[in-house]
């Protein structure tokens, strides 16, 4: 998977998907139409690595209130984990 920026705080998979910081406590995840909106906070993970902090339901619905199954919450999560590596963030759920 290959990323391009869009601008200093967002990014866009060569598969379909964008992750962008739209503040301090808000990420976007987009796919085409359909956007999750994610409510999270920043933090720090081992090694002093800075980090993105995410709630467990946290993919549970696109914003038009839409259920993402299992399957699709999997990949969702491992697109928003490789996109945040891409940007040097790790990610954790709590």
């Amino acid at each position: 998977m290959n990323f391009t920026w869009l601008n200093k705080q967002g990014v866009r998979s060569d598969t379909g998907f964008e992750l962008q910081s739209m503040d301090r406590f808000t990420f976007e995840y987009r796919e085409g139409s359909r956007t999750i909106t994610l409510d999270i906070e920043s933090g720090i993970l081992g090694e002093n690595q800075p980090a993105i902090l995410m709630g467990p339901d946290a993919l549970n619905k696109w914003d038009n209130g839409t259920n993402l199954d299992i399957a699709v919450q999997k990949q969702v999560l491992e697109n928003i984990r490789q996109a945040l590596a891409f940007q040097g963030l790790g990610l954790s759920i709590e």
